[in-house]
């Protein structure tokens, strides 16, 4: 259900507005994510067009709705409205971004993970790489997939050994951290791609990875672009989204995550394709 009116009065923290509706006012719960993202431009007196979730709660004798996403946000002025949010104008600015990419790198991390006892010196470490890197044409030019072997704890946890089905002997087999950096600065430096990447934890995990093995960081010089957050704003989800079902969106998989890092890098570039082909009108996704 869409609604429309101008904004009464905010609660800042309990995160409700009010709209008047002639001499009626009604209550509207927002979620904290959305809060947070467009609280400065929630101010009295201004339009609002949001659509609201069908159930409601009850607080202190009133009813409430919860605010879905928001629709837009506007100053209704005499001559021109002053917009400060238009959820079309976003999706306009988020196919705009996707579009115009040239050189793209779809990275994915596997990490060592802590023992079944607590061990409070225990790191995580990065111990596989995968990514492939695509053109401006989404052509594939480049797949990298290497074990990377660890740097403060050597050998890799049954824990570790269990969820990735590795052995040590593959770990062991891999490259130092500092090779691979090597070869990941100088690609990054010579054709600048924007990284993409399926959350945030792969990102702070190489960040992490610089400091453990005393190298400067790479962070300047790369563009990290999280596609799930961008599933999250474009679908209006209030949760993550696994990888494995993002890809069920755009293909028939069958098959369950693997937890390799090549295997989930090529996910997350046939996962950046079909999105590519929803924001261009090219194909339409439910998502339930």
């Amino acid at each position: 259900m869409i609604i429309t009116g101008r904004l009464h009065s905010l609660d800042q923290t309990e995160r409700i507005i009010t709209i008047k509706h002639k001499k009626a006012i009604k209550h509207y719960y927002i979620q904290r994510s959305i809060f947070n993202e467009l609280e400065k431009y929630l101010t009295p007196n201004r339009f609002l067009q949001f659509v609201i979730l069908d159930e409601t709660r009850v607080k202190d004798g009133k009813r409430i709705a919860t605010v879905d996403y928001f629709l837009r946000i506007e100053s209704l002025r005499t001559r021109k409205n002053i917009v400060y949010y238009d959820v079309r104008k976003h999706n306009f600015e988020t196919r705009n971004l996707i579009n115009n990419l040239e050189y793209k790198c779809f990275l994915d991390l596997e990490m060592s993970m802590h023992p079944y006892y607590v061990d409070k010196n225990f790191v995580q470490e990065v111990i596989q790489v995968g990514y492939v890197l695509v053109d401006k044409q989404d052509n594939i030019i480049k797949r990298y997939n290497q074990m990377i072997q660890p740097t403060r704890h050597k050998k890799i946890t049954k824990r570790t050994k269990k969820f990735l089905k590795i052995e040590q002997e593959d770990v062991d087999n891999g490259i130092p951290f500092t090779e691979f950096y090597a070869s990941f600065e100088e690609m990054i430096k010579t054709v600048k791609p924007a990284i993409f990447v399926w959350g945030k934890n792969d990102h702070l995990a190489l960040s992490e990875g610089y400091k453990v093995n005393e190298l400067e960081t790479l962070d300047p010089f790369t563009r990290y672009i999280n596609l799930l957050q961008i599933h999250k704003n474009y679908f209006h989800l209030k949760n993550d989204l696994g990888l494995f079902n993002a890809l069920k969106l755009y293909q028939n998989v069958k098959d369950k995550q693997k937890h390799d890092a090549l295997d989930d890098a090529v996910a997350t570039y046939e996962i950046y394709k079909g999105f590519k082909k929803v924001l261009n009108g090219e194909l339409r996704v439910k998502i339930k």
